[in-house]
């Protein structure tokens, strides 16, 4: 994939985990508008961590996605997908790019290799994980 789609991903994840440090929750809705944070097949995620349990708190291409406990998330291949953002998050930089896994891309539903940009976000006392991600097809 290309450089630039990799380098506005982390600058889009970047400038959404500042807002989330600065805002918390009220900062979720411009993650659901199209925009800058919802284009294509690229939007925002957000997770909190809450002890050992993750909750996915927003999810653009689906919002019946939002509110739910993913603490245990694996693709099709049986990567723990949680693991590996929750490894980067808690890492000592707070950020970093997830190996590939499948997931479902938003235009056609098909399982697709995909790679995530993630960030550590702390809002009174919380810890958030902001990402983003493309897909390598």
């Amino acid at each position: 994939m290309a450089q630039n789609i990799k380098e506005e991903i982390e600058s889009i994840v970047r400038e959404a985990a500042f807002f989330v440090e600065a805002q918390g929750e009220d900062a979720f809705p411009m993650f659901r508008t199209k925009g800058r944070f919802l284009y294509g097949d690229i939007y925002v995620f957000v997770w909190i961590a809450k002890g050992k349990r993750i909750t996915r708190l927003v999810f653009p291409p689906d919002n019946m996605g939002e509110d739910i406990e993913i603490t245990n998330m694996t693709d099709a291949n049986g990567t723990n997908i949680t693991e590996m953002i929750m490894k980067i998050a808690n890492s000592r930089n707070g950020e970093g790019w997830s190996e590939p896994y499948l997931w479902k891309r938003p235009r056609d539903n098909i399982e697709t290799e995909k790679r995530s940009f993630v960030r550590r976000a702390t809002h009174k006392g919380w810890m958030y994980v902001v990402g983003a991600g493309y897909y390598l097809d």
